[in-house]
């Protein structure tokens, strides 16, 4: 909850700082709060191979020219895997035959440019985006009393494809619907699983808000 606080601060900030400028397109500023699902690819999968159901996002970009943005990105997701009865060796003198619950809580973090295309159709706003970052990540075993975890930090690159849907036109507000790919480099080594970097795909679907 307190980074889930803190990601919400950070936005807000930005919005604080933005300067007002006319670009092209018609719009100066757009933010977005996502609803953001996630599955995992890759090593990671190993150790929750369940999309993330649980998952939000929010967006900020600034129009810098007529059709090229930067801002900020921010998303959490949240794995979960139920395994069933199984042997888990916390040290070499104890054995405990139950079931596992394993977690993943994921925080994304990147600096994001994207490129708009020529408005087309009804007003529809296409773009593609490339962010640089950080992910944070903490991993969890529970078995009964015993939480055994993880946590890590990494480089992040994420590529991404959207579309705005204005809802009339020249509205302020429409819906927006993004596709991605999350590649960082975390590490971990929990319950015998390792793996060397984290990867993912996300679908964000929500809400944009747009400054003229």
């Amino acid at each position: 909850m307190k980074r889930i606080l803190f990601i919400l601060a950070i936005s807000l900030c930005c919005a604080g700082v933005a300067r007002a400028q006319y670009w092209g397109n018609g719009m100066r500023q757009v933010y977005s709060i996502n609803y953001q699902t996630s599955v995992p690819i890759g090593g990671s999968r190993d150790f929750i191979p369940n999309m993330s159901w649980e998952g939000i996002n929010i967006n900020w970009a600034y129009f810098v020219t007529d059709n090229i943005t930067v801002g900020l990105d921010l998303s959490y997701n949240n794995y979960s895997h139920k395994v069933g009865q199984k042997v888990y060796r916390p040290d070499a003198n104890t054995a405990i035959n139950a079931a596992q619950y394993r977690y993943t809580q994921v925080f994304p973090i990147k600096v994001q440019a994207k490129y708009f295309m020529a408005p087309f159709g009804p007003g529809l706003q296409a773009y593609t985006g490339l962010g640089i970052g950080a992910l944070s990540a903490g991993e969890h075993i529970i078995i009964q009393d015993i939480d055994v975890w993880d946590n890590n930090w990494g480089f992040l690159l994420s590529p991404e494809i959207g579309l705005l849907i204005p809802f009339g036109a020249d509205n302020y507000w429409g819906a927006n619907i993004t596709a991605g790919y999350n590649w960082s480099t975390n590490k971990a080594d929990i319950g015998g699983i390792r793996f060397d970097n984290r990867q993912s795909f996300y679908m964000n679907i929500g809400l944009y808000m747009a400054l003229f």
